[in-house]
């Protein structure tokens, strides 16, 4: 109770702006309050070394942030973003400290605590310290504005990190929301100042980690933590903001990630569709079920590659999102996002893996198991017919909203290819795929399948699997006939205009039983686990 009161009032003393960790909530504060995702970035990592303490393994740490390091930072943002981020770290001369920066007697052994309050003004000095230190041995901090919302310079430094020798723990610090004290340019409050550069946040990690270092550098373009923090259970996997073992094996980003950074390929299903979806770490293809705040986005994620080798299988990642989860762009509500996070309602996070074993082994607590919760051959995710919402007491695994309305979506038939894509069938309403829009104006704005853009080719191309969509249509009941021939000649037109609904749609409630998983003998629907397990 004293910590959330201590938050309470550091979190009322300023107007509501967007803040660094927001998830792009908003995407107007890069700059003040986020780093440039997107296009080529100068970025600074200070070594910090506190006698008493191990030393830094400088070589290690020089390599890892090289740009020719297979699997080190730089190589993995750019195979993140599909080369669309391209940082370049210069590391600084190490700033040396002969005893610790901080108060011993606040923090024994200079050890910081996560959610430790006492640290924000021991820290900040500390950071003001570490530039200042930097700025009296010449380093010329100008060299880090390069790269900014629209894309040139804006005065702000593109990404500062700190990695010390002590055991502080990692965090991403957003100094220009929390400082009343030197900027280093004369003046009291806000950034620091040098060079006639900005630096509004930083990104701290301890005892030389750089795989922590991955992590909070995300929140630095403005990612939240996808873990629980309330230890309920572990939070999102298969995802670098979530929940991992902090190693070697870093995981690439989620689909929602990817989608909020433009880092995907995204397409957005419309009537019925049989694709081949390649994988993700090659080609960024996410496809969309859905629109506005909720939707599923489903990729397909594997080992072969520099990451994701905690991946022991290919197959398709689904995630359920939903937007309106705890999320807002109020400045110093990251702070919120600690305490209540976005992900730590095991049944209604921001973003849900849905497991293709339908057992909810990670609600409990679980970690994951790739062939059980990847959706691989012959699996399928259906319609949940009761209309009851998700929740402990109603663990079924559908295409239905969380509010328990059907989304009239279904995924079927999963068939893995040799070439390591992944074959599925979608099913769902006919939408306007240019009418929901990420942002105004640039790449990974609109989906691919967007037909007011005109024939977009490349990695993210759709691959219409003429054969396979009949046999699947030979299979459903014969009024689902006419449907399918009529979305495998849109299919065919890349840049022809969406046709009109077919009469099918607009039967919501037909529609919905006749993606119903199938009827037994007695005319009772089988359960999804039943379904899998044949």
């Amino acid at each position: 109770m004293e910590l959330r009161a201590s938050l309470a009032v550091l979190l009322a003393a300023t107007a509501a702006r967007a803040d660094y960790m927001d998830h792009f909530v908003v995407r107007e504060d890069v700059g003040l309050h986020k780093a440039p995702y997107l296009g080529d970035a100068e970025l600074l990592l200070i070594p910090v070394e506190v006698a008493g303490h191990p030393p830094l393994d400088m070589p290690a740490i020089r390599d890892f942030f090289s740009e020719g390091a297979p699997g080190g930072f730089v190589q993995y943002f750019r195979t993140a973003s599909l080369g669309r981020y391209s940082p370049k770290v210069t590391i600084a001369p190490a700033v040396q400290f002969d005893s610790c920066p901080l108060p011993l007697q606040s923090f024994p052994d200079c050890a910081v605590r996560r959610g430790d309050l006492a640290a924000f003004s021991a820290g900040m000095d500390m950071i003001r310290q570490v530039v200042r230190s930097l700025e009296l041995s010449g380093f010329d901090f100008s060299r880090l504005d390069v790269n900014g919302r629209r894309g040139g310079p804006d005065r702000f430094a593109d990404g500062v990190m700190i990695l010390s020798n002590t055991p502080f723990g990692g965090i991403a610090f957003p100094f220009a929301y929390y400082n009343r004290g030197d900027n280093l340019a004369g003046g009291e409050g806000g950034p620091l100042v040098v060079d006639g550069v900005k630096i509004s946040h930083v990104a701290i990690s301890g005892r030389g980690d750089v795989y922590v270092m991955v992590h909070e550098f995300g929140h630095l373009i403005g990612l939240t933590d996808l873990y629980d923090e309330s230890r309920k259970y572990e939070g999102l996997h298969f995802s670098v903001m979530g929940a991992w073992g902090y190693g070697p094996k870093i995981p690439l980003p989620d689909a929602e990630t990817r989608f909020r950074l433009r880092w995907a390929n995204v397409h957005q299903v419309s009537g019925s569709e049989r694709v081949a979806i390649p994988p993700v770490e090659s080609s960024g293809v996410v496809w969309r079920l859905g629109t506005g705040d909720e939707y599923f986005l489903i990729e397909n994620r594997g080992p072969g590659g520099l990451f994701d080798q905690d991946l022991t299988c290919r197959g398709l990642a689904v995630y359920h999102v939903d937007r309106r989860v705890k999320l807002n762009g109020e400045e110093g509500r990251f702070q919120d996002r600690v305490l209540d996070c976005v992900n730590c309602d095991p049944w209604h996070p921001y973003i849900r893996i849905v497991q293709a074993d339908g057992k909810f082994d990670l609600q409990k607590g679980g970690w994951p198991e790739c062939e059980e919760d990847l959706f691989r051959e012959g699996d399928q995710l259906l319609p949940d017919s009761s209309g009851a919402p998700l929740s402990e007491s109603h663990q079924v695994q559908s295409t239905n909203w969380y509010s328990g309305e059907g989304s009239l979506f279904a995924l079927r038939d999963v068939h893995l290819r040799r070439d390591g894509s992944v074959e599925v069938s979608f099913q769902g309403p006919a939408v306007d795929q240019c009418g929901d829009p990420l942002c105004a104006e640039g790449p990974g704005c609109q989906p691919v399948t967007c037909k007011a853009r005109g024939c977009q080719s490349g990695p993210g191309e759709v691959a219409l699997l003429a054969a396979a969509a009949t046999a699947l249509a030979a299979r459903r009941r014969q009024r689902f006939l006419k449907s399918a021939s009529a979305a495998s000649k849109r299919a065919r037109c890349c840049c022809c205009a969406p046709a009109p609904p077919s009469p099918i749609w607009k039967n919501s409630q037909k529609f919905a039983a006749s993606l119903s998983v199938g009827t037994s003998a007695n005319g009772s629907l089988h359960s999804f686990a039943a379904e899998r397990s044949k």
